[in-house]
């Protein structure tokens, strides 16, 4: 056995195995982390190695022979056919037991050795000492975890770690951390996310990773930084502490030479950091991250520094000492339960990132700044009175929600009052007070014209003007669903079919859908309706309801259905935004003259205008936009985002919503009459 295997070492200057000298065995010919003499006794012994190994177990080449016959046979010819001419007597052997012979002592010991010569017996891309160290008996499977003589294993994944990265409920092979993934972070760091790494840095481990970060972050040397893989890897649990005694028994070195860096297999947080390796691997890739401002694994499962890093940079970064953080907890089934006192943050300039730690204990995504996708305003930018950019608000990003506003970072509307995050920010969010309310001068005071008759005007000397206004708090809270029912702006409308008129509310719930229908006025009444959504599901969500009312399914343009499309396809249209100031001060007096269009779905904004002046109708399929879409249009889709709370009068015709909407729905065919968002000419005849 020792003649067949021996060779030269030209670093220690010794022959390797050597048949006349003693005590030999303990030398490790291929580094691979264990000893010559425990590769060659495989045949009868199972692996010592602290992990569970019933008696009655098979040895690791029993398995591999049950699991692989021929590969196990090829196993043993590879060992030998690349001996130099030393295994003569064995190939001779090994070729009489082909032919049907009983084999013979030599052969019989050879069938359950690892090669001493290879790092890799069974060529499966992870050590043999790796594998050895690591493995242990599989009750439930009746199966070695890891078997360094035959390659079935690679996709085993012994401590369960694996990720569902994308959230289909299947773990791809892209998504395991199997046992191979997780020798391979030892040369890789990530194997599939390599392409991340700059040209000309060469490859960079997991182990290399971390001892940048303890050499950077901590001020450690290198020799401490190494060290810290060690004391990682051994002092996490006791039987890491076991086992890093076994592996340097003989070596005191060799945890370092054969196995530092690698990710332990049989434990699902390598570093102790409290995210586990599977959900680590999931979102590794190699960059400049926040706060270090320097090369990282953004994720790394051996490397506990990595809790602090903000990939994404999804934090809260733009502090102000006047700004008040939002009360710290935890949404659930749309119900807010505070955290402890000390859990609060409190006032500071201090820049406040959402770390890795923070996202995976929120559940958010530690690569995706927005793992809702809430932050859906745009923003127009402004020269000399026109848009020249239109860019993304992404004050709704993962940490801003929990840090600044409070909302779910997970749930596009918080409050499940079926108005999203995106629209109530939008509408609501008061930056001044850091709340949800405004202090406005909206609220519409009806005049009584006769005993049945109350219009939203002031008459005044024969003079027919606009309403007085009072002031009144306007609240639109993200986090609380109450703020639906409310109709800050009094434009609702008057029943006065039973003798005494009362009034009927236009609340902020009906403004986001254009809708006065009494069977649609909360989500709770629209939830009990039993709508069908465009997939024939029942109606649950804001999205669904705004498509099934706007009847934009199947991605159609609902030229006929959409009553909020902003723009003007044709000379008939009346389907289109239209929005005026006519600084008229007498109802009664129509002058034209000092009309200023705010808004018009029969203009192209020369924003992104393809072609020609603005008078044309927006070609929206070319980039066109309506003019001055972004006073109904939040989100860039050309689509007004209902009508607006804080006006009487959207559209500026004098003419309240709610009667506009309620008009238009006396034929019961929505977009035919008059419309909330386009402004009617009052001329009479």
């Amino acid at each position: 056995m020792e003649l067949i295997f021996t060779r030269w070492n030209s670093t220690d200057e010794v022959w390797t195995l050597n048949p006349l000298v003693p005590n030999d065995g303990n030398y490790d010919s291929d580094n691979d982390g264990i000893s010559d003499q425990i590769e060659l006794n495989l045949t009868l012994n199972n692996p010592f190695n602290g992990g569970l190994s019933p008696p009655d177990a098979p040895r690791l080449w029993e398995e591999a022979e049950y699991l692989d016959p021929s590969e196990a046979e090829n196993r043993v010819y590879r060992i030998l056919f690349n001996k130099e001419g030393r295994a003569q007597l064995a190939l001779q052997q090994f070729t009489d037991w082909q032919g049907g012979a009983t084999a013979k002592p030599l052969l019989q010991a050879l069938f359950g050795v690892s090669d001493p010569t290879t790092q890799d017996t069974d060529r499966d891309g992870m050590s043999d000492g790796y594998e050895y160290w690591f493995t242990e008996w599989n009750l439930e499977d009746n199966r070695w975890e890891m078997n360094l003589l035959t390659g079935t294993d690679i996709s085993v994944d012994s401590d369960d770690d694996s990720y569902d990265c994308n959230g289909d409920g299947i773990i791809s092979p892209s998504e395991s951390f199997d046992n191979l993934a997780e020798f391979e972070s030892r040369v890789y760091g990530k194997k599939l996310a390599i392409d991340s790494i700059p040209n000309g840095t060469g490859l960079v481990s997991y182990g290399a990773d971390t001892i940048n970060a303890y050499m950077d972050e901590e001020s450690m040397s290198y020799s401490l930084a190494l060290s810290q893989l060690y004391v990682t890897f051994s002092t996490k649990s006791i039987p890491s502490f076991e086992k890093s005694g076994l592996i340097n028994q003989i070596n005191p070195d060799n945890f370092n030479i054969s196995l530092a860096g690698i990710s332990d297999p049989t434990d699902s947080d390598s570093d102790r950091d409290g995210m586990p390796d599977g959900w680590e691997y999931c979102f590794s890739i190699y960059g400049q991250f926040l706060p270090v401002n320097d090369y990282r694994w953004s994720m790394n499962p051996i490397n506990p520094l990595d809790v602090n890093y903000d990939p994404d940079e999804d934090g809260w970064y733009d502090r102000q000492w006047e700004d008040a953080p939002a009360i710290q907890g935890k949404w659930e089934n749309r119900q807010f339960t505070s955290a402890n006192v000390e859990d609060q943050i409190s006032n500071g300039l201090v820049p406040l990132f959402f770390s890795n730690i923070m996202e995976y204990e929120n559940g958010t995504l530690p690569l995706d700044s927005d793992s809702d996708d809430d932050s859906m305003v745009m923003k127009p930018v402004f020269t000399n009175g026109e848009v020249t950019d239109y860019i993304q608000d992404m004050n709704l990003s993962d940490g801003r929600e929990v840090f600044k506003y409070g909302t779910n970072p997970l749930d596009n509307d918080t409050d499940g009052d079926m108005m999203p995050d995106f629209y109530e920010y939008y509408r609501g969010w008061n930056e001044t007070n850091d709340n949800w309310s405004s202090y406005l001068k909206i609220q519409v005071q009806w005049e009584q014209i006769s005993a049945n008759n109350l219009k939203p005007v002031q008459i005044s000397n024969n003079v027919i003007s606009r309403p007085v206004l009072n002031w009144v708090w306007f609240t639109h809270d993200a986090t609380d669903a109450n703020d639906a029912g409310q109709d800050a702006d009094n434009d609702g409308g008057w029943d006065c079919s039973g003798g005494n008129c009362v009034y009927q509310p236009y609340n902020n719930f009906q403004e986001y859908y254009g809708v006065v229908n009494a069977s649609l006025s909360s989500p709770t009444l629209v939830r009990q309706s039993l709508l069908n959504d465009c997939s024939g599901n029942y109606v649950e969500e804001w999205w669904q309801l705004r498509e099934s009312l706007l009847g934009t399914c199947s991605g159609s343009s609902a030229l006929t259905s959409n009553y909020f499309r902003m723009y003007k396809i044709n000379n008939n249209d009346q389907l289109f935004a239209l929005i005026v100031d006519d600084n008229d001060l007498d109802y009664q007096y129509l002058d034209t003259s000092d009309d200023e269009n705010l808004c018009n779905g029969g203009w192209a904004d020369s924003y992104q205008r393809f072609a020609g002046d603005q008078y044309h109708f927006p070609n929206i399929g070319l980039g066109e936009y309506v003019y001055g879409w972004w006073i109904l249009d939040i989100d860039g889709d050309q689509i007004a985002d209902g009508t607006d709370p804080t006006k009487w009068d959207t559209d500026g015709d004098w003419l309240n919503d709610f009667f506009e909407i309620e008009d238009d729905m006396l034929d019961g065919v929505r977009g035919n009459s008059a419309s909330p968002i386009r402004y009617d000419d009052r001329t009479t005849t």
